[in-house]
């Protein structure tokens, strides 16, 4: 009896071990490592009782990117994707993720009614022309085009989380197109921006630039939420 308990012993020891030994590991997924700097000031900035997200990895151009608290809209906490560090200009601005508790932005976006692939052949054949050829209502469709939506596509973020993604025309020569994700979560209203991604000479989204917001977007919303330290 007593081999026998000794035994038992040694193989229950044995499989426990096995068990212990191919237990599958839990991985808990960080923010990109880009954001470690300003973790804090997020915390600290943070309006209370608002969290925000940020994304496991940040894949959306070549050139490095520094983040950067802003907070000078009391509507939306935001963090700028900048092409230089401390920089407060727009003209470095390559990106931005933010929350907001409401947004008028975004609400107007979804509702704006979309400019056919059609017309931006159109405004791309009378801005190769001389201005002083332009017909009043040539002049009209031009103003018209600026800031408009060229695309509107439903998304899933993540089971129970839908998005949308949406191209918007620029508005001139000193605002280029942009490419947005905008969602809910959280009872608030995120959004992953960038600038360009749109091939005005083909008038077709540059699906890579599409892919990689979208990617970023997908991250935010399974990253876990940092709540305000407030």
């Amino acid at each position: 009896m007593k081999k026998q308990s000794i035994l038992g012993i040694m193989l229950s020891c044995a499989v426990l071990g096995a068990c212990y030994l191919t237990k599958p590991q839990i991985v808990t997924a960080a923010p990109a490592s880009i954001f470690t700097p300003i973790l804090r000031d997020i915390k600290n900035q943070i309006p209370r009782g608002w969290v925000m997200r940020l994304p496991s990895s940040v894949n959306l151009s070549n050139t490095k990117l520094y983040p950067q608290v802003i907070t000078n809209s009391p509507r939306e906490f935001a963090i700028w994707l900048n092409s230089r560090p401390n920089c407060m200009d727009r003209s470095c601005q390559f990106g931005v993720i933010a929350v907001a508790k409401d947004s008028e932005y975004a609400d107007n976006l979804r509702s704006k009614h979309i400019f056919s692939k059609t017309y931006m052949q159109r405004v791309k054949a009378i801005r190769q022309r001389n201005s002083q050829t332009w017909t009043e209502s040539e002049t009209k469709l031009l103003i018209s085009s600026d800031m408009v939506v060229l695309e509107r596509t439903p998304i899933t973020l993540k089971p129970g989380i839908q998005g949308v993604f949406i191209v918007q025309n620029g508005g001139g020569a000193s605002t280029p197109p942009s490419l947005h994700v905008f969602w809910k979560q959280d009872g608030l209203n995120y959004r992953a921006t960038i600038k360009g991604g749109f091939d005005y000479e083909r008038s077709v989204v540059i699906q890579s630039q599409k892919s990689a917001l979208i990617n970023l977007a997908v991250s935010m919303a399974k990253e876990s939420p940092i709540k305000s330290a407030n």
